[in-house]
């Protein structure tokens, strides 16, 4: 899977879970422990409302899954 093909099913799955579109999502990091895959993503201060500030999300087990497929 391609750099971009990776970033937009990041940014899906942002969307899905926050309700919220991020046109530039760029991603902080990816932790996983043993229960669960959190995304840490910045927010532009024009996506927000407020100052530029990172958001975490907790993957599922298949939310990962189709980030490696």
């Amino acid at each position: 899977m391609s750099e971009e093909q990776q970033r937009q099913r990041l940014r899906e799955l942002v969307r899905k879970n926050t309700g919220m579109d991020w046109p530039e999502l760029q991603v902080g990091d990816i932790q996983k422990s043993m229960s669960s895959v959190m995304l840490f993503y910045w927010c532009t201060k024009e996506e927000v409302g407020k100052r530029s500030h990172q958001k975490q999300l907790e993957l599922t087990d298949e939310e990962v899954e189709s980030l490696l497929a």
